[in-house]
């Protein structure tokens, strides 16, 4: 396939928008490049040197593709490769060399370059190594979906749950801020599923896992498919008070669907500091866990708040109603 059928492929598949940086490179092969990415409709960022990239990496690091034009030797390019795939390990890294005699192009590809070519080169050798590089990115999502998301939802699994949650502990406890989690049980759900079919009971679990995406902050909280009919949403940066009025607009949102024969128990517990990490993150499932089930004493579609939650943070838990 050629460059824009990865392209199409990209931001159909993975919604993703393609990013480039474009580093150092002189004015004959900047206004060559400049039409070419104008013609894919690629956004394309000029800069003068690899501190400025790693600056722009570190404010955006969703650009997919660096490409770099060498007109000397540069002893740091290691270390820029490696603080560039610090903060996103998924970027291509292009180098385009001018030809230095006696130049060994392996060594570029052992300090992490994805794909070198030398000048003087054809923009059809030049589209051939882009394609190779788009359908390499595309390759590497594709297969990191599989490994962390559930393929019928389209949320994190449980896999990616149980790492996610240390990290996000470790984090909210090292830096001081709030941070809640909330669990659900999808109420009668087997009940549904064998009276109606697997196939009802995989399109209710879909338009489910597309309530939560709708609902949560993209790139910040993460909701994942804790078991069959059991989900999670970790919240960072949310007092549980928080978590609850996310809790209702879900279950509104959810009661919408018309799925009324399957209703939602939300139980809500906002982080609390024990002895260690491990038990840190044990206490804030148990309770989280917990709550849920209080909440299925309650009507249909409704939400807990962790006890202990309330009472540590001065305020009253409460229970709501969607």
């Amino acid at each position: 396939m050629g460059y824009i059928n990865w392209i199409d492929l990209i931001e159909k598949e993975l919604k993703e928008k393609l990013k480039l940086i474009i580093s150092k490179v002189d004015e004959k092969t900047k206004i060559l490049l400049e039409e070419f990415f104008k013609k894919a409709d690629l956004e394309v960022k000029f800069i003068d040197n690899f501190d400025e990239a790693t600056e722009i990496f570190s404010q955006d690091p969703l650009f997919q593709i660096i490409i770099l034009s060498l007109s000397e030797k540069n002893k740091n390019l290691s270390l820029f490769i490696e603080k560039w795939r610090d903060i996103n390990p998924h970027i291509k890294i292009f180098v385009i060399l001018d030809y230095f005699k006696e130049e060994d192009l392996g060594k570029y590809f052992e300090i992490g370059a994805d794909e070198v070519i030398l000048k003087p080169f054809t923009l059809n050798e030049f589209k051939a190594r882009l394609s190779k590089l788009l359908k390499e990115h595309y390759l590497d999502i594709k297969l990191q979906k599989f490994i962390i998301e559930d393929p019928l939802t389209q949320i994190y699994n449980r896999r990616y749950f149980e790492e996610a949650i240390k990290e996000e502990v470790y984090k909210a406890l090292r830096q001081k801020y709030s941070l809640s989690l909330m669990m659900i049980d999808l109420d009668n759900f087997k009940w549904y599923n064998d009276n109606f079919g697997h196939q009802e009971g995989d399109k209710l679990l879909k338009d489910f896992g597309e309530i939560l995406l709708k609902n949560i902050r993209n790139k910040v909280d993460k909701a994942c498919r804790y078991g069959g009919d059991e989900f999670v949403i970790i919240l960072p940066y949310t007092f549980w008070k928080n978590a609850g009025s996310i809790a209702e607009r879900i279950c509104k949102n959810w009661q919408v669907k018309g799925f009324t024969s399957v209703t939602l128990s939300i139980g809500i517990a906002q982080l609390i500091e024990r002895e260690s990490l491990e038990k840190s993150i044990s206490d804030l499932i148990n309770r989280a866990d917990k709550a849920m089930y209080e909440a299925k004493r309650f009507k249909k579609d409704s939400w807990v708040v962790d006890k202990e939650s309330s009472k540590q943070f001065l305020d009253e838990g409460f229970q709501g109603e969607g």
